[in-house]
C-alpha cells in the first residue's frame, strides 16, 4: 500500500451525493492532496433529495440543489480539491454516462480511483459503483478511441459510507487529516440537518478502523478485484 501510494501522483473519486467522498474516503483524499497529489471528485448528482421534511415542503428542488451546491463549493475550497457535478439525477443511458468517465478519467490519468462499494443499499450508490468501475476498466483498453488515448489506472477501492466492510483489504492511517475531513464535512450543514449525528458517527467508524489498523483513526477499502493492482 505504501509503495503504491508513494508512485500515486493523481487519484480521482467518485461519489453519487455531496458528502458521500467525504464519508467514505475524505482523510484519504487529505492526505493524498498534502503529499502533493492531484485529486479530484467527480459528484453524479446534486442532491436535491437531501433535506428535512420541513425543508422540502418549504423549498423547489432546484432550491435544495442549490444549497448543496454551495456546500460543494465551500468544502473543495476548504480541502484545495476540485469537485465536478455531473448534474445526473439518475443513470439513464448507462452507455453514454460511461463514455462520460471514460473521458474523465482519461484526461485526468489518475492512478487510483475511489469509488462506492456495490454492496451498498442506495441504489444510486451501486449505479456509481459499477459503471466507475466498468469506466475505469474501459479507460486503458483500446476502445471509445474518440475519447482520448487509453490510460491505465493502477488499482481501483470502494469506501463505505453506512453499509461497512466486515473484512476491508486496506485501512489507510488518517490520523493527520481527520480533524480536516471533520471540518469539511461540517460544511455540509443541510446534511447535518437530514442525518443529526452525522459527525458523531463518521468520528466513531473512524476509531473502529483506526483501532483495527493500530492508529488512532482510519479509512476502510475494498480493492475492485475487476482491476488488478499494477506495482
Amino acid at each position: 500500500m505504501v509503495q503504491l501510494f508513494q508512485r500515486t501522483k493523481r487519484a480521482m473519486v467518485f461519489a453519487a451525493h455531496p458528502d458521500d467522498e467525504l464519508i467514505g474516503a475524505g482523510g484519504t483524499m487529505s492526505k493524498l492532496k498534502l503529499s502533493g497529489k492531484n485529486v479530484k471528485v467527480i459528484v453524479f448528482s446534486y442532491g436535491g433529495g437531501g433535506a428535512t421534511a420541513e425543508e422540502a415542503r418549504l423549498l423547489k428542488e432546484n432550491k435544495i440543489e442549490a444549497i448543496r451546491e454551495k456546500e460543494t463549493r465551500m468544502v473543495a475550497g476548504t480541502l484545495g480539491i476540485e469537485h465536478r457535478i455531473l448534474g445526473l439525477v439518475e443513470i439513464e443511458e448507462w452507455r453514454e454516462a460511461t463514455k462520460m468517465l471514460v473521458r474523465e478519467l482519461r484526461l485526468f490519468k489518475p492512478d487510483l480511483v475511489f469509488t462506492h462499494s456495490p454492496l451498498d443499499k442506495h441504489h444510486l450508490h451501486r449505479s456509481v459503483s459499477d459503471i466507475s468501475t466498468e469506466a475505469s476498466w474501459h479507460a486503458g483498453a483500446k476502445v471509445y478511441g474518440e475519447l482520448g488515448r487509453p490510460w491505465k489506472i493502477s488499482a481501483v477501492y470502494y469506501y463505505e459510507v453506512f453499509d461497512l466492510f466486515t473484512e476491508p483489504s486496506m485501512i489507510v492511517d488518517v490520523t493527520d487529516t481527520f480533524n480536516l475531513k471533520l471540518k469539511a464535512l461540517r460544511l455540509y450543514k443541510s446534511q447535518l440537518r437530514v442525518f443529526p449525528g452525522l459527525d458523531d458517527y463518521v468520528k466513531a467508524l473512524g476509531r473502529v478502523r483506526g483501532y483495527q489498523a493500530g492508529v488512532k483513526f482510519g479509512e476502510a477499502f475494498m480493492q475492485a478485484s475487476s482491476i488488478p493492482i499494477t506495482m
